[in-house]
């Protein structure tokens, strides 16, 4: 068993997930023959068909092992070594699904950074390593922002780059020529990285969080001088971002303007024929 784990591999598939505000879910099963030592595999991902039994996921991830196979099995958690952990789904994250059937299924939740090694009790050949690692961000984007002050209805998108999502809401005020987006959850991040578009808000000049005015740095180069990119400080309570522009995209847009020049016109013309018929 100590060699089995030896020389399992160190790499990992890496798996698309969030952190704790967006956690994923994922499948293993335990194939039909998976009790037999000299049978090819003993692992799948449902999602990448993954046979190794590694796999890598982020903090409040969830696992479930499915048995598909005709005999009993365990998932039960091990240290690096191979030796059997002595308490099973203690503070630390240690876990033992006891004997589970065909058809039946056993599931955890890893909330801690770590490598959780795995086996079957019954079926020692049958290991695997679960990387619990602090999830880097990814680009992200909303769509339709400001759509109803855009002629077109469609709005602007703006990208950013976090472990957490901002909310698809975004406040726009004109009048504070600001825009506010919101954290949905905790960011591990300390930094918002975040790309907005010149005709939504130019040349931004503060930026608050959570109320408190901070430093920011700003590349108004973006995308051949059409966007500005903020790095903005964040920390993991943070929860609103407020930034301010030399201009928000106006309350109206050219053809909302054009719309209501031409019901003023169309009151004043309707008036003045009203007077005419009034003296004749």
């Amino acid at each position: 068993m100590k060699y089995a784990l030896a020389v399992l591999p160190l790499m990992a598939i890496l798996m698309v997930g969030s952190g704790f505000a967006f956690a994923e879910s994922y499948e293993i099963k335990i194939p039909s023959g998976a009790s037999d030592e000299n049978f090819p595999y003993f692992w799948s991902q449902k999602d990448t068909g993954e046979t190794s039994g590694i796999i890598t996921i982020f903090p409040g991830d969830t696992i479930t092992w499915s048995n598909a196979d005709t005999a009993f099995h365990t998932i039960t958690s091990i240290n690096p070594t191979g030796e059997r952990t002595p308490t099973p789904d203690d503070e630390n994250g240690l876990f033992d699904s006891g004997f589970f059937t065909a058809g039946k299924s056993f599931t955890h939740q890893f909330d801690e950074l770590g490598d959780f090694y795995y086996y079957c009790t019954l079926h020692p050949w049958m290991n695997g390593v679960v990387h619990v690692v602090l999830d880097p961000g990814s680009v992200k984007s909303i769509d339709g922002i400001a759509s109803g002050y855009t002629d077109d209805g469609l709005g602007f998108e703006v990208k950013y780059f976090l472990d957490a999502h901002l909310a698809p809401a975004v406040h726009v005020n004109p009048d504070e020529k600001t825009l506010t987006f919101t954290l949905t959850g905790e960011s591990n991040n300390e930094h918002l990285t975040i790309t907005l578009p010149k005709e939504l808000i130019d040349n931004p000049t503060s930026v608050w969080v959570d109320g408190n005015m901070v430093e920011f740095e700003s590349d108004s180069t973006i995308s051949g001088n059409t966007a500005t990119q903020l790095v903005i400080p964040l920390d993991n309570t943070s929860r609103e971002v407020k930034i301010m522009g030399s201009k928000v995209i106006p309350e109206f847009g050219g053809i909302a303007l054009l719309v209501l020049t031409i019901s003023i016109i169309s009151v004043i013309i309707f008036s003045k024929k009203t007077s005419l018929i009034a003296l004749r």
